[in-house]
């Protein structure tokens, strides 16, 4: 494996295993600032956004590279008598991936691990056997024996998060990556690469990796960044869902794990700017990288918020193909990641003050 290869598994190694699930993202964010502080001039905004603006060849046109550093969790909500816990979901989970899975509670006294409760098969009657459980009905058991040891001795409170355990590890086949948060630690990878690439290359124009917060919650931190910002023009780095297993029809997705970078042609909020869409499709021709594309009926993205601040900014999407998203393990992989972040700088490194004039579209 290459040096840049491994620098990249490593990376993605922590960012995965780092815990910040929506409103409780301030490791992740904090780890951005501090591995990009040497390159950029790091801040946040008042959500907890980090904002690492790197400086250029021009002070505009202003380039935001946005990737969100929440993943998809949970939060205390109650604790009964018996010292269960009850959870409320931060993000879009399904019912059927999260019951006898191992989850932990980020206390004030450290981390509190535990098991989505299940009653067990011996037990389970007809009726319940052809049912999948509510998340209302789930509960995480941390193994103590009555509220109080939950909260006076494990420190458990309501409003505690809580996060899916799950360890980074490369699989059998060594290009691809197995771990929790690529949705979108993998996008938050891309950004961080992209501008240390950037910075030892040039670019005529200004840079803002932006780490947003909340974005599975309503995509709270583009709102308030991208005022901090106000960009000329916006790429936002995604995952992109993959088609190639089974039960998921071509028509509904043909992205292919390995199949490279993918561009939006839309998603449930936003429809990209077309010519910096068709500047992404050529440009892959032109680096003879492979190309794929994506349409997300539901659900949005953070350039549903940036591409409507002010009188509009031009957008684009791209997307790291990724399996299994929004549930405690996915998988990527390290070829179409290592395109992701060729195509982003140098798509970047092209957006100069004339060509981002000439994205309007009258």
């Amino acid at each position: 494996m290459s040096q840049d290869r491994q620098k990249s598994q490593e990376l993605l190694r922590t960012l995965s295993e780092l815990d910040g699930p929506s409103g409780y993202e301030v490791e992740v964010g904090r780890f951005v600032g501090e591995q990009l502080s040497d390159i950029c001039v790091v801040s946040y905004d008042n959500l907890g956004s980090v904002i690492c603006e790197l400086k250029g060849g021009a002070e505009r046109p202003r380039v935001m590279l946005a990737a969100h550093t929440d993943e998809v969790g949970f939060v205390v909500r109650y604790i009964d008598d018996k010292g269960f816990v009850r959870l409320t979901p931060l993000g879009g989970w399904r019912d059927h991936v999260l019951p006898a899975q191992q989850m932990k509670i980020l206390t004030t006294k450290g981390s509190i691990f535990g098991i989505i409760g299940v009653k067990p098969g011996h037990i389970v009657t007809e009726e319940e056997r052809a049912k999948v459980i509510k998340k209302d009905d789930l509960y995480l058991d941390v193994g103590a024996k009555d509220k109080q040891q939950a909260t006076t001795e494990f420190g458990i409170r309501l409003g505690d998060p809580v996060v899916p355990v799950s360890a980074c590890r490369p699989m059998a086949n060594p290009d691809l990556l197995m771990g929790k948060a690529w949705d979108d630690r993998a996008g938050v990878a891309i950004m961080m690469e992209t501008l240390r690439a950037l910075s030892a290359r040039g670019h005529a124009n200004r840079v803002y990796g932006v780490g947003t917060v909340q974005e599975e919650v309503g995509l709270r931190g583009a709102q308030t960044s991208v005022q901090t910002v106000a960009p000329d023009v916006a790429i936002v780095l995604e995952v992109a869902v993959c088609g190639d297993v089974p039960g998921i029809d071509d028509a509904v997705s043909d992205v292919k794990l390995d199949g490279g970078p993918t561009v939006y042609v839309m998603d449930g909020s936003a429809i990209p700017n077309l010519r910096l869409r068709d500047m992404a499709i050529d440009l892959c021709a032109e680096m003879g990288l492979e190309c794929q594309m994506s349409v997300l009926d539901r659900g949005g993205t953070d350039a549903g918020r940036i591409h409507l601040h002010a009188s509009g900014v031009p957008s684009l999407v791209l997307g790291i193909p990724a399996r299994h998203i929004h549930a405690h393990s996915g998988i990527i992989s390290l070829n179409s990641y290592r395109q992701m972040v060729e195509l982003t700088t140098e798509l970047v490194s092209k957006l100069d003050e004339k060509t981002v004039s000439q994205l309007r579209p009258n």
